[in-house]
Parts: structure tokens; sequence; C-alpha cells
């Protein structure tokens, strides 16, 4: 599992700078925002939830003390899973279909056991976010056949001498994509997670 970087979160709780902050906004409004969206009730409310969950992110990540792996994931979490209650209690207020109301709030409550398979998902989801974050910025930094070379091999998992073969390179071509490029996507990462 890949954890949000000490080294983000503590520029940010020493007076990040705004590039920290856009930095972490980039990787978490869309991830939120998909995550949120998922609760029909809420779908209307999504955009409101997220900004309402920034704003606490905001207000309390200065002051947030890593403790273990996976901290920030718990962490940020939490505030969703506050942020969904909040919007419950306001849906409640609503005229719904019976027992649609019970059930997303059975559902949410669900993020707050860890093992949960809905936490699970979170935490994958969250993984697959911060991994798409850092490709993309690596995949502009290199050329388009050092990306392909790469993500048919590394990430597709297709055999090496196959999409040699197919780009019409060598099969070291291939293997020093796949080596550089994991090599890259980690240390953007490692600006990112642990």
């Amino acid at each position: 599992m890949q954890e949000t970087s000490i080294s983000l979160l503590k520029r940010i709780a020493d007076e990040g700078t705004d590039d920290d902050w856009q930095r972490l906004l980039e990787i978490y409004r869309p991830f939120m925002y998909q995550r949120i969206s998922t609760y029909p009730l809420l779908v209307s409310q999504a955009e409101d939830i997220v900004q309402e969950v920034l704003m606490v992110l905001v207000r309390e990540l200065p002051t947030f003390q890593r403790q273990r792996t996976g901290s920030f994931r718990a962490f940020l979490r939490g505030i969703v899973l506050n942020q969904l209650r909040y919007a419950m209690r306001r849906v409640q207020k609503t005229p719904l279909v019976a027992g649609q109301y019970d059930k997303l709030t059975d559902q949410i409550e669900q993020l707050a056991d860890p093992n949960s398979q809905l936490s699970v998902e979170f935490d994958r989801q969250h993984d697959q976010s911060v991994f798409r974050h850092a490709a993309s910025i690596v995949r502009n930094e290199v050329k388009t056949s050092t990306w392909e070379a790469f993500q048919k091999h590394a990430v597709e998992g297709r055999n090496a001498n196959a999409v040699a073969e197919e780009l019409g390179v060598s099969v070291n071509v291939v293997l020093l994509a796949k080596s550089r490029l994991t090599r890259r996507i980690r240390e953007e990462i490692r600006g990112l997670v642990d």
C-alpha cells in the first residue's frame, strides 16, 4: 500500500507553499469527488461535500501527526466519513424512498471500520489515484515511444520480447523503459506517498 508522503505533509504543516497545496488538491479532489459520487443520494451534493472535506483538510492538516503507515489515509477517510454523515443528516430531512436512507447510512458507516470492504476499496482507490497522478507527471516527461514500451510491459504485464517486436525496438529498450520509468514514478510518488 502507498502512503501519503511525510515530506509533502511536513512541508504543508510547516507553512506549505501554494504549490504544495495545489499538488495535494490535484491528487485528492478527483479522488474524493469520485468516492463521494458513488453514494446515489449524495451525487447532487458531491461537489459541496468535497469542498467541505477540503476546508477541514486545510484547517486540520497543519496539525496532523503521522503515527504509522496509513495514518494520512485513515485521517482523510475520517474527514470524508464525517462530511458524509453531515450530508446524510441534511438528506434525512427530505422525502426519500423507504429504506434508502438507512441503507446508505449503513454503507457510509462501514467506512468507520478500517477492515470493511468499503474501507479496503477506499484505500485501493486512493492508491490508484496517487499512482495515476504520478504516472501522468512522468508520462509528460518522456517520449511517447518510451511511455508506450513502459505501459505495455510494466503496466499491462506483456512479455518484453513481444512488446519489443510490436514496437520495432530491442528488448533492452523495453526493459530500460520499465526500469527508468518505474524508478521515476517511485521518485514522484515519494513526493506524494511513502
